[in-house]
């Protein structure tokens, strides 16, 4: 990776959360991933690999755009001409969420099936350093919410064998097995079934990510899961309000299992989703305080950096953290040895 300043990053950059596979440029433009779109800061498999990227997690979802939102989103600034594929579904019959899931990580791996020579989807601990060996950038499939898998371990499984390798659990209100960060009136932990789930996802491989759980549940599927478990993208509640933000409580707790939090710089994007040609001085200025904050409470080992899609920032967060005084080596953790670390730990041998 070359820094603003032009110095080279040799460390693995790692994002863990880095392609939203349910925004309507793959949904509806269905975007070439193995094109480079310098026209975007958005990432591509050509600007990550450009980017030092060695892990990217790309995530999808049960989304879909009808045709009344084609028309409007082809109207905003950040609109980019796809390459006109085949339209994810053929008729206006109802999706279930099962349904509208297959669909997205279908055609995430299309694009992966397609560039061989530029990607590698990880499945296995091994994957990953045979990414590396190759020259390739390490791919990783997620999704979120368990409204598409409800109460059949058998759906998950099926799901693990396709190559899905991290789960965020829910997303906003009650599901099954688990309360939201929205849902507080229940104050509940887990149901049965979601420590099924859990044990389920723990046995497939299946990385378990609690972004956007609440409280009690987060550190139930902590104690739970025999396997570290993560954060994503959520920043320090400390610094952050928000049911949406991570309390002390919860940070130390996924430190103490060997999971990890990952923050989300707060750096916007430039309008119409252009390329970066620097970053905001106090965006930036808040995100190493938020980074040093959950140094302080989790230890170095337990940080890291999930920029929810805006991985194109990282050179500067980079850079950042070497001029805030952080040494060489905790910066290599912060941004990819952790998380590298978790991977290993959780995925399939």
């Amino acid at each position: 990776m070359r820094l603003p300043s032009g110095r080279e990053w040799s460390h693995p950059v790692c994002d863990m959360l880095g392609l939203n596979l349910t925004h309507p440029r793959f949904v509806i433009d269905d975007i070439d991933l193995g094109l480079k779109d310098a026209s975007t800061c958005r990432g591509d498999f050509p600007k990550f690999a450009a980017w030092g990227f060695a892990a990217v997690m790309c995530k999808g979802g049960p989304a879909h755009y009808d045709d009344n939102y084609k028309p409007l989103w082809r109207r905003e600034p950040e609109w980019r001409q796809g390459h006109g594929g085949e339209e994810m579904f053929l008729s206006l019959a109802i999706k279930n969420p099962t349904q509208l899931v297959l669909g997205v990580l279908d055609r995430f791996l299309l694009n992966v099936e397609a560039n061989p020579d530029q990607v590698l989807l990880v499945e296995t601990a091994r994957d990953l350093d045979a990414a590396r060996a190759a020259g390739k950038l390490a791919v990783l499939m997620g999704a979120n919410r368990s409204d598409w898998f409800g109460d059949g371990p058998g759906v998950l499984r099926m799901f693990a064998r396709l190559g899905l390798r991290m789960i965020t659990i829910g997303q906003a209100t009650r599901e099954l097995g688990w309360d939201a960060s929205n849902e507080t009136r229940s104050g509940g932990r887990m149901t049965e079934l979601g420590v099924r789930m859990v044990a389920e996802m723990n046995d497939c491989g299946i990385l378990i990510d609690l972004a956007h759980s609440n409280d009690p549940c987060a550190l139930d599927i902590i104690e739970v899961s025999e396997k570290p478990v993560v954060d994503s993208h959520s920043n320090p509640r400390a610094l952050v309000e928000g049911d949406r933000s991570a309390p002390d409580v919860v940070m130390r707790a996924l430190a103490d299992k060997g999971g990890m939090l990952g923050i989300p710089p707060p750096i916007q994007r430039p309008y119409g989703d252009a390329p970066y040609e620097g970053v905001d001085g106090e965006q930036l200025a808040q995100t190493l305080a938020q980074i040093r904050y959950a140094v302080d409470v989790m230890g170095v080992e337990g940080v890291g950096i999930g920029t929810h899609f805006n991985s194109a920032c990282m050179p500067w967060v980079v850079e950042g953290l070497l001029d805030a005084g952080f040494g060489e080596g905790e910066v290599a953790k912060i941004c990819g040895e952790n998380y590298l670390r978790v991977l290993r730990a959780v995925l399939p041998a």
